[in-house]
């Protein structure tokens, strides 16, 4: 009797420990710093659909933004010209079009067009993005590791030179 309870009582033993070793480093999904940002597949403006899981293995930028938000506007052509420049050592700027925020669905595609675009963009036709992300205000800039765990979040409008300090250490 004394032998199964010895057993009993080492297989509870082994079974929490192989539990702790299994899910302690597990990292919870979110979209705050230190946690794995989630996934999302969305139409896009040059394909049927991507997700963001494509450009996993890069640091990534992903900024969300709208036509008609001013700072949007403004720091687009920064995250184009980051793209350009660190684009071969792993970096990858994925935009995220809050479409849902639109006057119309045509606003989007006509700035991308106007200023020319050169970043992948993917359309958040119904807000699932936003909802997931928290979006409450625009722009809104995330920098994502190599392991896809979000290492800084920007509310506002960022630039180059800002973006450039972040992404040095983790390139």
């Amino acid at each position: 009797m004394k032998r199964k309870i010895t057993i009993l009582v080492l297989s509870v033993v082994a079974i929490v420990i192989i539990g702790l070793v299994f899910f302690q480093d597990r990292q919870e999904i979110g979209n705050e710093r230190g946690m794995i940002a989630e996934n999302f597949t969305l139409p896009m403006y040059t394909q049927e659909s991507g997700e963001l899981w494509d450009y996993r293995g890069d640091v990534i930028i992903l900024n969300m933004w709208a036509s008609w938000c001013e700072p949007c506007r403004d720091e687009m052509p920064d995250l184009m010209d980051l793209q350009a420049d660190y684009g071969e050592s792993g970096l990858s700027v994925v935009t995220v079009n809050m479409q849902k925020t639109e006057r119309t669905l045509q606003d989007a595609p006509n700035f991308i067009e106007e200023i020319e675009i050169t970043l992948p963009v993917f359309f958040d036709v119904d807000g699932d993005v936003a909802d997931r992300y928290k979006i409450f205000g625009m722009p809104m800039t995330y920098i994502i590791n190599r392991d896809g765990v979000i290492e800084h979040v920007i509310r506002g409008e960022v630039d180059y030179k800002g973006l450039e300090t972040l992404i040095k250490p983790i390139l």
